[in-house]
């Protein structure tokens, strides 16, 4: 499993894109990156999927606010999620309409590790210190994230082979068993180890959380669960996490398989 690396000196700052809430912000990496990632796609023979990563590799902000929501790309200092700032490029009118629907909901919705690419090549795209925090999100978030979902299934398993639904005590149960106590106090922890005045997660944490927010909160988890369990049983909980991440691509490929052979495919967003 890697050390937890931070991709700071590559991902350094803050930005509020302009015209949003009234603020602007005199960085010009965002809006460089965006203006090469729309030259990139106007070559019909390129590959989207590189131009995407190749902008990802140039980016150079850490956190932003895009209409009013933040959006933090390096978790904790350590974890870089890069299918977020994916995302966050494709809605993007000159990017968006460049790229097939059907084709960029499957490549970001894939939990291959590397988007696709041979493990040295990704590397080289995005740049050593994203490809670490890459590393610590992988684990720390998406292998995470598949051990809770598989922890989670065995315990609703043996509730009902003993006669019992699954209910919220299922979920207290899956947090009590990788982490020693039920999710809300340690949410409660999670908030407490946060300063109201770090980067605004107090105020984000005190309100309705999102996605992003709970991806935090994920990593927090993984690196408690680092500290207080003993190396067999780091290793067992990460081959867990990915085999419930390949059961999970598996069925998601059997899906799509139907859907192409029933013709159901435009359905769910075919360009």
């Amino acid at each position: 499993m890697p050390d937890s690396v931070a991709a700071a000196n590559t991902l350094e700052t803050e930005h509020v894109v302009p015209g949003q809430n009234g603020n602007s912000h005199p960085y010009d990496e965002p809006v460089d990156a965006l203006d090469r990632l729309r030259d990139d796609l106007r070559d019909p023979s390129g590959d989207w999927r590189m131009a995407v990563l190749t902008a990802i590799g140039r980016w150079t902000i850490a956190a932003e606010v895009v209409d009013g929501e933040r959006n933090e790309y390096l978790i904790g200092g350590e974890a870089f999620d890069w299918k977020l700032l994916a995302q966050r490029l494709h809605d993007d009118a000159g990017v968006g309409s460049k790229i097939p629907t059907s084709e960029w909901r499957a490549w970001i919705s894939d939990h291959a590790p590397f988007a696709g690419l041979e493990e040295d090549e990704f590397r080289r795209v995005l740049g050593v210190d994203k490809y670490r925090g890459h590393l610590s999100y992988f684990y720390g978030v998406t292998v995470e994230q598949g051990l809770l979902t598989a922890v989670g299934e065995e315990i609703a398993k043996g509730r009902v082979a003993g006669g019992r639904a699954p209910d919220q005590a299922t979920r207290d149960d899956v947090f009590v068993r990788l982490y020693g106590s039920p999710q809300k106090p340690l949410w409660d922890e999670y908030k407490a180890s946060l300063s109201a005045g770090n980067s605004g997660l107090g105020e984000r944490l005190n309100g309705k959380p999102n996605l992003n927010v709970m991806d935090g909160f994920t990593y927090w988890l993984f690196k408690l669960r680092m500290e207080r369990a003993d190396p067999a049983r780091v290793a067992s909980d990460t081959r867990k996490g990915l085999a419930q991440l390949e059961r999970m691509r598996q069925a998601e490929e059997r899906r799509a398989r139907m859907l192409r052979r029933s013709g159901n495919v435009g359905r769910y967003g075919r360009a």
